[in-house]
């Protein structure tokens, strides 16, 4: 009868650890490049905003800012706990592999004493 419970597969923890880390960093890395385009972009455009300065530009400009300073806070943040996750994913991994090598010693090291049969009288 099989147990229930979880199995884990300790190699495949710790290498989709590390492409989650890597997906975190390309995140950091394309939330930076598009923050530095958007500052570019406002900063050419002078005192008028890209949008223009028109009764739509102004409702456009209160709903576009409130968004980009939104994802300006949250992006990196999620960025950072994406990455966060990867080494955490990375770590159980590592952990649960020297849990089953200890294991797998105890066993050898018992299944020897009683392979060699009882000790002399």
């Amino acid at each position: 009868m099989a147990l229930g419970g979880m199995r884990a597969d300790a190699p495949i923890l710790k290498d989709e650890g590390f492409h989650m880390f890597e997906v975190g960093q390309d995140f950091a890395k394309a939330a930076k490049a598009l923050f530095d385009g958007l500052n570019a972009i406002e900063k050419e455009s002078g005192k008028t905003p890209p949008w223009g300065d028109d009764e739509m530009g102004e409702y456009f400009g209160v709903v576009y800012e409130g968004l980009r300073d939104g994802m300006k806070e949250s992006m990196p943040s999620l960025a950072q706990r994406i990455a966060g996750m990867g080494v955490k994913f990375t770590a159980m991994g590592v952990r649960h592999e020297k849990h089953e090598l200890e294991e797998d010693a105890k066993y050898v090291a018992l299944t020897a004493k009683v392979d060699s049969g009882p000790g002399p009288r």
